[in-house]
Protein backbone atom coordinates (compact mmCIF):
# COMPACT_ATOMS: atom_id res chain seq x y z
CA UNK A 1 0.00 0.00 0.00
CA UNK A 2 1.42 3.36 -0.94
CA UNK A 3 0.89 6.62 0.93
CA UNK A 4 -1.92 7.80 -1.37
CA UNK A 5 -3.93 4.62 -0.84
CA UNK A 6 -3.26 4.78 2.88
CA UNK A 7 -4.48 8.37 3.19
CA UNK A 8 -7.57 7.63 1.10
CA UNK A 9 -8.39 4.67 3.34
CA UNK A 10 -8.27 6.93 6.39
CA UNK A 11 -10.87 9.27 4.92
CA UNK A 12 -13.02 6.78 3.04
CA UNK A 13 -16.02 7.39 5.31
CA UNK A 14 -16.01 11.18 5.08
CA UNK A 15 -17.63 13.59 2.71
CA UNK A 16 -15.03 14.85 0.26
CA UNK A 17 -14.83 18.63 0.49
CA UNK A 18 -12.33 21.18 -0.74
CA UNK A 19 -10.84 21.60 2.72
CA UNK A 20 -10.66 17.87 3.27
CA UNK A 21 -9.01 17.27 -0.12
CA UNK A 22 -6.35 19.93 0.56
CA UNK A 23 -5.74 18.41 3.98
CA UNK A 24 -5.30 14.93 2.48
CA UNK A 25 -2.80 16.18 -0.09
CA UNK A 26 -0.79 18.02 2.54
CA UNK A 27 -0.88 14.98 4.81
CA UNK A 28 0.36 12.70 2.03
CA UNK A 29 3.19 15.10 1.21
CA UNK A 30 4.31 15.19 4.84
CA UNK A 31 4.02 11.42 5.12
CA UNK A 32 6.20 10.92 2.01
CA UNK A 33 8.80 13.33 3.37
CA UNK A 34 8.86 11.56 6.74
CA UNK A 35 9.29 8.13 5.10
CA UNK A 36 12.16 9.43 2.96
CA UNK A 37 13.83 10.86 6.07
CA UNK A 38 13.54 7.54 7.94
CA UNK A 39 14.92 5.62 4.95
CA UNK A 40 17.97 7.90 4.92
CA UNK A 41 18.50 7.03 8.57
CA UNK A 42 18.80 3.35 7.71
CA UNK A 43 15.28 1.95 8.05
CA UNK A 44 13.80 -0.30 5.43
CA UNK A 45 11.03 1.23 3.34
CA UNK A 46 8.33 -0.95 4.95
CA UNK A 47 9.61 -0.14 8.42
CA UNK A 48 9.76 3.57 7.60
CA UNK A 49 6.21 3.43 6.25
CA UNK A 50 4.87 1.73 9.41
CA UNK A 51 6.77 4.12 11.70
CA UNK A 52 5.61 7.23 9.81
CA UNK A 53 1.99 6.03 9.82
CA UNK A 54 2.14 5.35 13.55
CA UNK A 55 3.41 8.89 14.14
CA UNK A 56 0.33 10.35 12.50
CA UNK A 57 -1.79 9.40 15.47
CA UNK A 58 -5.57 9.79 15.56
CA UNK A 59 -6.59 12.25 12.84
CA UNK A 60 -10.26 11.24 12.81
CA UNK A 61 -11.17 14.18 15.05
CA UNK A 62 -9.80 16.68 12.55
CA UNK A 63 -11.45 14.84 9.69
CA UNK A 64 -14.78 14.96 11.54
CA UNK A 65 -14.36 18.70 12.04
CA UNK A 66 -13.60 19.35 8.36
CA UNK A 67 -16.55 17.27 7.22
CA UNK A 68 -18.86 18.87 9.78
CA UNK A 69 -17.95 22.35 8.58
CA UNK A 70 -18.93 21.39 5.05
CA UNK A 71 -22.23 19.91 6.20
CA UNK A 72 -22.97 23.10 8.13
CA UNK A 73 -22.23 25.21 5.05
CA UNK A 74 -24.56 23.09 2.92
CA UNK A 75 -27.28 23.16 5.59
CA UNK A 76 -27.10 26.92 6.06
CA UNK A 77 -27.18 27.51 2.33
CA UNK A 78 -30.23 25.26 1.90
CA UNK A 79 -32.28 26.13 4.97
CA UNK A 80 -30.99 29.04 7.05
CA UNK A 81 -31.17 31.79 4.43
CA UNK A 82 -34.30 33.80 5.27
CA UNK A 83 -34.62 34.90 1.64
CA UNK A 84 -35.75 31.38 0.76
CA UNK A 85 -38.92 31.93 2.82
CA UNK A 86 -39.80 35.45 1.64
CA UNK A 87 -41.36 36.26 -1.71
CA UNK A 88 -41.39 39.69 -3.32
CA UNK A 89 -44.82 40.62 -1.93
CA UNK A 90 -43.78 39.88 1.64
CA UNK A 91 -40.56 41.84 1.25
CA UNK A 92 -42.56 44.76 -0.15
CA UNK A 93 -44.93 44.58 2.83
CA UNK A 94 -42.02 44.74 5.28
CA UNK A 95 -40.63 47.76 3.43
CA UNK A 96 -44.02 49.53 3.39
CA UNK A 97 -44.66 49.07 7.11
CA UNK A 98 -41.09 50.09 7.93
CA UNK A 99 -41.45 53.22 5.82
CA UNK A 100 -44.78 53.94 7.52
CA UNK A 101 -43.19 53.80 10.97
CA UNK A 102 -40.29 56.03 9.90
CA UNK A 103 -42.68 58.51 8.29
CA UNK A 104 -44.81 58.66 11.44
CA UNK A 105 -41.81 59.26 13.69
CA UNK A 106 -40.45 61.93 11.35
CA UNK A 107 -43.79 63.70 11.02
CA UNK A 108 -44.28 63.56 14.78
CA UNK A 109 -40.87 65.10 15.45
CA UNK A 110 -41.52 67.84 12.89
CA UNK A 111 -44.81 68.63 14.59
CA UNK A 112 -43.18 68.54 18.04
CA UNK A 113 -40.45 71.04 17.13
CA UNK A 114 -42.85 73.26 15.18
CA UNK A 115 -45.38 73.49 18.00
CA UNK A 116 -42.76 73.79 20.75
CA UNK A 117 -41.65 77.10 19.21
CA UNK A 118 -44.87 78.65 20.42
CA UNK A 119 -44.61 79.58 24.12
CA UNK A 120 -48.32 79.27 24.71
CA UNK A 121 -48.46 75.86 23.12
CA UNK A 122 -45.44 74.67 25.10
CA UNK A 123 -46.90 75.75 28.39
CA UNK A 124 -50.14 73.94 27.74
CA UNK A 125 -48.37 70.69 26.77
CA UNK A 126 -49.92 70.67 23.31
CA UNK A 127 -46.49 70.03 21.77
CA UNK A 128 -46.34 66.52 23.28
CA UNK A 129 -50.00 65.97 22.47
CA UNK A 130 -49.40 66.89 18.84
CA UNK A 131 -46.40 64.56 18.62
CA UNK A 132 -48.32 61.49 19.81
CA UNK A 133 -51.42 62.46 17.83
CA UNK A 134 -49.41 62.43 14.60
CA UNK A 135 -47.40 59.34 15.55
CA UNK A 136 -50.29 57.18 16.77
CA UNK A 137 -51.97 56.08 13.49
CA UNK A 138 -48.70 55.36 11.70
CA UNK A 139 -47.13 53.49 14.62
CA UNK A 140 -50.30 51.47 15.26
CA UNK A 141 -50.53 50.46 11.62
CA UNK A 142 -46.84 49.50 11.52
CA UNK A 143 -46.99 47.39 14.69
CA UNK A 144 -50.14 45.65 13.45
CA UNK A 145 -48.59 44.90 10.07
CA UNK A 146 -45.24 43.74 11.45
CA UNK A 147 -47.01 41.45 13.91
CA UNK A 148 -49.04 39.80 11.15
CA UNK A 149 -46.00 39.42 8.91
CA UNK A 150 -43.87 38.11 11.77
CA UNK A 151 -46.18 35.35 13.01
CA UNK A 152 -47.08 34.22 9.47
CA UNK A 153 -43.42 34.17 8.41
CA UNK A 154 -41.78 30.79 7.97
CA UNK A 155 -38.19 30.70 9.15
CA UNK A 156 -35.42 28.13 9.17
CA UNK A 157 -36.53 26.86 12.57
CA UNK A 158 -40.22 27.82 12.85
CA UNK A 159 -43.36 27.05 10.89
CA UNK A 160 -45.81 29.93 10.30
CA UNK A 161 -49.25 30.28 11.85
CA UNK A 162 -52.24 30.35 9.54
CA UNK A 163 -53.53 33.71 8.31
CA UNK A 164 -56.65 33.67 10.48
CA UNK A 165 -54.66 33.18 13.67
CA UNK A 166 -52.11 35.70 12.43
CA UNK A 167 -54.92 38.24 12.02
CA UNK A 168 -55.85 37.74 15.70
CA UNK A 169 -52.23 38.30 16.72
CA UNK A 170 -52.18 41.48 14.65
CA UNK A 171 -55.48 42.69 16.12
CA UNK A 172 -54.20 42.17 19.67
CA UNK A 173 -50.97 44.03 18.94
CA UNK A 174 -52.92 46.83 17.23
CA UNK A 175 -55.28 47.28 20.20
CA UNK A 176 -52.39 47.44 22.66
CA UNK A 177 -50.42 49.86 20.46
CA UNK A 178 -53.46 52.10 19.91
CA UNK A 179 -54.25 52.21 23.63
CA UNK A 180 -50.67 52.96 24.68
CA UNK A 181 -50.23 55.67 22.03
CA UNK A 182 -53.57 57.28 22.88
CA UNK A 183 -52.80 57.50 26.61
CA UNK A 184 -50.33 60.41 26.38
CA UNK A 185 -52.65 62.19 23.94
CA UNK A 186 -55.53 62.03 26.41
CA UNK A 187 -53.32 62.88 29.38
CA UNK A 188 -51.70 66.01 27.96
CA UNK A 189 -54.85 67.25 26.22
CA UNK A 190 -56.78 66.87 29.49
CA UNK A 191 -54.08 68.82 31.31
CA UNK A 192 -54.38 71.54 28.67
CA UNK A 193 -58.14 71.70 29.12
CA UNK A 194 -57.83 71.90 32.91
CA UNK A 195 -55.10 74.54 32.75
CA UNK A 196 -57.16 76.59 30.32
CA UNK A 197 -60.20 76.32 32.59
CA UNK A 198 -58.16 77.35 35.64
CA UNK A 199 -56.87 80.41 33.81
CA UNK A 200 -60.39 81.41 32.76
CA UNK A 201 -62.01 81.12 36.16
CA UNK A 202 -58.94 82.41 37.98
CA UNK A 203 -58.43 79.56 40.46
CA UNK A 204 -56.04 76.65 40.69
CA UNK A 205 -57.45 73.13 40.61
CA UNK A 206 -55.03 70.20 40.98
CA UNK A 207 -55.12 68.54 37.57
CA UNK A 208 -52.63 65.64 37.64
CA UNK A 209 -55.08 63.17 39.16
CA UNK A 210 -57.96 64.47 37.07
CA UNK A 211 -55.88 63.97 33.92
CA UNK A 212 -55.01 60.39 34.89
CA UNK A 213 -58.63 59.25 35.15
CA UNK A 214 -59.38 59.21 31.40
CA UNK A 215 -55.92 57.77 30.74
CA UNK A 216 -56.55 54.77 32.98
CA UNK A 217 -59.99 54.34 31.45
CA UNK A 218 -58.32 53.61 28.09
CA UNK A 219 -56.94 50.38 29.55
CA UNK A 220 -60.40 48.82 29.66
CA UNK A 221 -61.51 49.09 26.00
CA UNK A 222 -58.12 48.72 24.30
CA UNK A 223 -55.15 47.46 26.34
CA UNK A 224 -56.88 44.80 28.42
CA UNK A 225 -58.68 43.14 25.48
CA UNK A 226 -55.46 43.18 23.48
CA UNK A 227 -53.52 41.56 26.31
CA UNK A 228 -56.29 39.01 26.85
CA UNK A 229 -56.32 37.99 23.18
CA UNK A 230 -52.53 37.80 23.11
CA UNK A 231 -52.33 35.66 26.25
CA UNK A 232 -54.99 33.28 24.89
CA UNK A 233 -53.16 32.92 21.58
CA UNK A 234 -49.82 32.29 23.27
CA UNK A 235 -51.21 29.72 25.71
CA UNK A 236 -53.06 27.82 22.98
CA UNK A 237 -50.22 28.01 20.47
CA UNK A 238 -48.93 24.70 19.13
CA UNK A 239 -45.27 23.87 18.93
CA UNK A 240 -44.24 25.41 15.61
CA UNK A 241 -40.60 24.37 15.72
CA UNK A 242 -39.36 22.29 12.82
CA UNK A 243 -38.15 18.77 13.65
CA UNK A 244 -34.45 19.61 13.43
CA UNK A 245 -34.91 22.71 15.61
CA UNK A 246 -36.84 20.72 18.21
CA UNK A 247 -34.07 18.12 18.27
CA UNK A 248 -31.39 20.78 18.71
CA UNK A 249 -33.39 22.39 21.52
CA UNK A 250 -33.91 19.10 23.32
CA UNK A 251 -30.24 18.24 23.04
CA UNK A 252 -29.28 21.65 24.39
CA UNK A 253 -31.60 21.17 27.37
CA UNK A 254 -30.10 17.76 28.06
CA UNK A 255 -26.57 19.17 27.97
CA UNK A 256 -27.62 22.00 30.27
CA UNK A 257 -29.19 19.57 32.74
CA UNK A 258 -26.12 17.34 32.65
CA UNK A 259 -23.93 20.30 33.52
CA UNK A 260 -25.95 21.52 36.49
CA UNK A 261 -26.73 18.03 37.76
CA UNK A 262 -23.02 17.56 38.32
CA UNK A 263 -22.65 17.97 42.13
CA UNK A 264 -19.15 19.43 41.80
CA UNK A 265 -20.25 22.15 39.38
CA UNK A 266 -23.44 22.86 41.34
CA UNK A 267 -21.59 23.25 44.65
CA UNK A 268 -18.88 25.36 43.04
CA UNK A 269 -21.44 27.67 41.46
CA UNK A 270 -23.28 27.90 44.78
CA UNK A 271 -20.10 29.01 46.54
CA UNK A 272 -19.33 31.55 43.84
CA UNK A 273 -22.88 32.92 44.01
CA UNK A 274 -22.79 33.13 47.80
CA UNK A 275 -19.49 35.00 47.72
CA UNK A 276 -20.75 37.42 45.06
CA UNK A 277 -23.89 38.33 46.99
CA UNK A 278 -22.11 38.60 50.34
CA UNK A 279 -19.66 41.07 48.80
CA UNK A 280 -22.55 42.87 47.10
CA UNK A 281 -24.44 43.28 50.38
CA UNK A 282 -21.31 44.53 52.14
CA UNK A 283 -20.60 47.04 49.36
CA UNK A 284 -24.24 48.16 49.39
CA UNK A 285 -24.09 49.18 53.04
CA UNK A 286 -20.55 50.56 52.71
CA UNK A 287 -21.40 52.81 49.78
CA UNK A 288 -24.75 53.60 51.36
CA UNK A 289 -23.18 55.05 54.49
CA UNK A 290 -20.29 56.73 52.66
CA UNK A 291 -22.01 58.09 49.54
CA UNK A 292 -25.69 57.62 50.30
CA UNK A 293 -28.18 54.85 49.57
CA UNK A 294 -29.52 56.71 46.56
CA UNK A 295 -26.87 55.17 44.30
CA UNK A 296 -25.60 52.21 46.30
CA UNK A 297 -28.30 49.91 44.89
CA UNK A 298 -26.32 49.86 41.63
CA UNK A 299 -24.03 47.36 43.34
CA UNK A 300 -26.70 44.68 42.91
CA UNK A 301 -26.89 45.36 39.16
CA UNK A 302 -23.17 44.66 38.88
CA UNK A 303 -23.59 41.59 41.10
CA UNK A 304 -26.20 40.13 38.73
CA UNK A 305 -23.90 40.79 35.77
CA UNK A 306 -20.93 39.14 37.49
CA UNK A 307 -23.01 36.09 38.40
CA UNK A 308 -24.18 35.71 34.78
CA UNK A 309 -20.58 35.95 33.59
CA UNK A 310 -19.51 33.28 36.08
CA UNK A 311 -22.37 31.03 34.98
CA UNK A 312 -21.49 31.47 31.32
CA UNK A 313 -17.82 30.80 31.98
CA UNK A 314 -18.59 27.60 33.86
CA UNK A 315 -20.90 26.34 31.09
CA UNK A 316 -18.32 27.13 28.41
CA UNK A 317 -15.55 25.46 30.40
CA UNK A 318 -17.67 22.34 30.90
Amino acid sequence: MNTQEYIQSLFSGYEETGNLKDFMEELQSNLDARIASLVKKGLLENEAFDKACAELGDISALADELSLKKRQEVFEDAYMDIRKYMNARRVAAYVIFGATAIFGITAGLITLFAVSGDTFMTETSLDVTSFFAVLMPFLTASITGFTFLGVTQETASMLPVNRKRGAWYAAAAGLIAFGLCTMPIVFFSTRFALNFTNNIIGITIPNNFEALVPVVSLVIPFVLPGIGILVYLVLTEKDRRKPWAATVYENAIKKEMNIWNDPVIASRFGMYSGAIWIFAAALFFLFGFLAGFRYSWLVFVFAVGIQLLVQGFMIKKK
